[in-house]
């Protein structure tokens, strides 16, 4: 069986997903695992068995005939990384955003392709089994022509509020992962944004960042999408997403920490839903990079573009300028 050699870059939330997955794949060779801050690789590169480096280069003189690397450092760590993996021709999977605007955005892909080097990135609702599924119906036609879309994704446990006041933004950090699976679904652009929010603590209220709110997307087709977010949900996290068309509705329905259900004359009880992201996209974020290796060993087509990439962050940056200005913003 072909391997991929790949190094895991960030030792973060993610970077400890990540590097399970890495470490689980039998089609990886997980090589080893690089953070600025030594001592944190280490800790995590021991846990499955593996090597700490310092940077990408130090690994590639480490390791040699290196295939890629995952990403999954802060949004503004993004650049350095990628063009260091970009100048040994490696592919590169990051996290979302791959940058925070059009021009930076285009610039790295642009690297890459210089360099011979395929950039992907990840927005796990693609990959998910019951997002498809419902996508997979809307583009087929099954119902219809979509009229309208009603989002709601409600996060838990809530953050802690030094990570919102630093780099929560409700409008980029959450809702690109909606605009960009939205967009896919209904295989349409976004024409104009209105977005509107509230904060719930004072200190955030303070430092002007919203910790809850709705945006309206308005389609070129005419469909009307509203998405509606929450940093926290006292009950578990909460992922829901209806499409109504012509002929049909097309539902993303929670998921349950299990399918139990007890009935009697008290009343009707479900489980609580699944705990945070990490249970509910566990299946997505591991497809994630099975088709990350597909692309390196197979040369699969990755299914998110540039273009994709570069929409979804402008649209979040509209959301955010339009809850500022309290106007609609032209796209």
């Amino acid at each position: 069986m072909s391997r991929a050699k790949v190094v895991l870059v960030g030792t973060g939330r993610m970077g400890a997903i990540r590097a399970k997955i890495l470490y689980s794949n039998p089609r990886v060779n997980f090589c080893g695992v690089v953070d600025v801050n030594e001592e944190a690789a280490t800790k995590l590169a021991t846990v499955f068995n593996t090597k700490a480096y310092t940077s990408v280069s130090a690994a590639m003189q480490a390791v040699g005939g290196l295939d890629g690397v995952v990403v999954c450092t802060p949004t503004f760590t993004h650049d350095a990384v990628i063009r260091e993996a970009a100048s040994f021709g490696l592919h590169i999977f990051t996290e979302k955003p791959v940058e925070e605007n059009e021009e930076k955005v285009t610039k790295l892909f642009n690297i890459c392709r210089e360099n011979n080097a395929k950039l992907y990135c990840g927005f796990q609702r693609r990959f998910d089994a019951t997002y498809k599924s419902v996508a997979d119906s809307v583009r087929s036609g099954k119902i219809g022509k979509p009229l309208s879309a009603s989002i709601f994704f409600a996060d838990h446990p809530c953050p802690p509020i030094e990570f919102l006041l630093t780099g929560g933004d409700i409008f980029m950090d959450l809702s690109p992962h909606d605009v960009d699976y939205i967009r896919y679904c209904l295989n349409d652009e976004v024409d104009s944004v209105f977005a509107t929010g509230s904060s719930s603590d004072e200190k955030l209220k303070n430092a002007g960042v919203c910790d809850n709110a709705t945006m309206v997307l308005s389609f070129k087709t005419g469909a009307i999408v509203t998405l509606t977010m929450s940093r926290s949900a006292s009950y578990g996290y909460d992922q829901r997403c209806e499409i109504f068309g012509t002929e049909g509705l097309a539902c993303v329905n929670n998921e349950h920490a299990d399918s139990s259900i007890i009935s009697n004359k008290g009343g009707i009880q479900q489980a609580r839903l699944k705990h945070s992201f990490p249970e509910r996209f566990d299946g997505a974020f591991a497809t994630e990079i099975e088709m990350f290796v597909d692309g390196i060993l197979h040369n699969v087509a990755w299914p998110i573009s540039e273009q994709d990439c570069i929409a979804a962050q402008k649209i979040a940056d509209a959301a955010r300028r339009s809850a500022e200005l309290h106007e609609v913003i032209k796209l």
